[in-house]
């Protein structure tokens, strides 16, 4: 009577969970997620990779100091070009005293005075160049910095609720050994062995703690304070076959029309292409900005190139691991028949859930990853 008592108990436990199959179109979700349907009020900002450039955009510190420095960089420009271009360089025979004899003290004085604006005029020219570079670089850093913690922290969220779902489970098992210890049937040492062996209410804790903290550095990353209402996008289910679809030859041409380091050299050799000047020194000078534009031409296609492979090569493993984890998904709706029938014992079930929860977390991470080499890529062919 007391056996039968303790089996239904423990039957009665083992009942209390039940299992579902996982979704492998889904990233796990938290309290931070909100579906398409759901209305957001105006104080609510929804985070999602594609968005991330505008919202560091608005709210970064570093990229708006960055900003800053950008249009006083480019005012200076202006004001200098203005003066400078509004001015003709000077020459000796347009100076003459009033005997007719060149007046070499007026004219050096008017030499002066334009090669001053003309030095000031390229000193913020290469000031504007510099600052340009910077923040186009500090934007990229920063963006991918964001996107990369993003990614991050949906990957931790996911082992957050595997490893919840393990503490669940094991408070479970928990219930079941003391039922057993307290009838009798295994030793105290080995009770007291398997509760010491479970670790998994630390690990859980301590991944809420790790989760909390990426939120926290999103947040601070992206240039918005962490009690701010923030909805984080969980849930990346973009159509991948628009990679397949890419046209790199096309992709090429249009990120060379859009890259602002060419449009500036192009405009650099424009500004020689005005002067009037037929000294050996501007011909070097023209001849250096051209080759300045062909370096930066063929270095740019170089990364656009590396990007392009990367992609491809991350587009192919994800491709490769879909069949893996959707034979895996098979396999463990098997194995859940037989659980239902009897044919397989509740830990062996509990166990090839878990299996097939961290194969799915690893996937969508992969998957997540191959989105942002394509969003990088997209990115560069726009001129960023």
């Amino acid at each position: 009577m007391k056996k039968t008592l303790i089996s239904f108990l423990i039957m009665t436990l083992i009942a209390s969970s039940c299992i579902s199959a996982f979704n492998t179109q889904k990233v796990y979700a938290d309290s931070a997620n909100t579906s398409s349907a759901e209305t957001l009020d105006d104080s609510t900002i929804k985070v999602s990779l594609e968005n991330i450039r505008d919202i560091m955009t608005e709210n970064n510190l570093d990229i708006k100091i960055l900003d800053n420095k950008l249009k006083i960089a480019k005012e200076n420009y202006d004001d200098a070009k203005s003066s400078y271009t509004s001015k003709t360089e000077p020459k000796q025979e347009d100076y003459k005293d009033v005997n007719g004899n060149d007046d070499t003290v007026a004219y050096k004085k008017a030499k002066d005075e334009y090669d001053s604006y003309k030095d000031k005029y390229e000193s913020y020219k290469n000031d504007l160049k510099t600052a340009r570079n910077n923040y186009d670089k500090g934007v990229e850093d920063q963006v991918y910095s964001a996107q990369q913690a993003y990614i991050t922290y949906l990957y931790d969220l996911s082992q957050k609720n595997i490893l919840e779902e393990t503490k669940n489970q094991n408070e479970r098992k928990d219930q079941i050994y003391k039922i057993q210890y307290d009838s009798g049937f295994i030793s105290k040492n080995k009770y007291t062995s398997l509760l010491q062996g479970n670790t998994s209410t630390n690990d859980a804790a301590s991944s809420k703690d790790t989760v909390e903290l990426d939120r926290i550095k999103l947040c601070n990353t992206l240039g918005i304070s962490p009690e701010e209402k923030v909805i984080f996008n969980t849930d990346i289910t973009q159509d991948f076959q628009v990679i397949s679809k890419i046209n790199y030859e096309d992709d090429l041409k249009k990120m060379l029309d859009n890259n602002i380091e060419i449009q500036v050299q192009n405009d650099e050799i424009s500004d020689l292409d005005d002067k009037d000047d037929d000294t050996d020194v501007y011909d070097y000078q023209v001849d250096n900005a051209n080759m300045e534009l062909k370096k930066l031409i063929n270095d740019t296609e170089t990364g656009f190139k590396s990007k392009y492979n990367d992609l491809i090569t991350s587009y192919n493993s994800v491709k490769s691991s879909y069949d893996v984890i959707n034979q895996k998904q098979v396999e463990y709706e098997i194995t859940q028949t037989k659980y239902d029938y009897g044919f397989v014992s509740k830990n062996d079930m509990d166990a090839a859930k878990l299996t097939l929860d961290n194969d799915n977390a690893d996937f969508i991470n992969k998957r997540n990853e191959c989105y942002l080499k394509y969003l990088k890529y997209i990115e560069m062919k726009e001129g960023y």
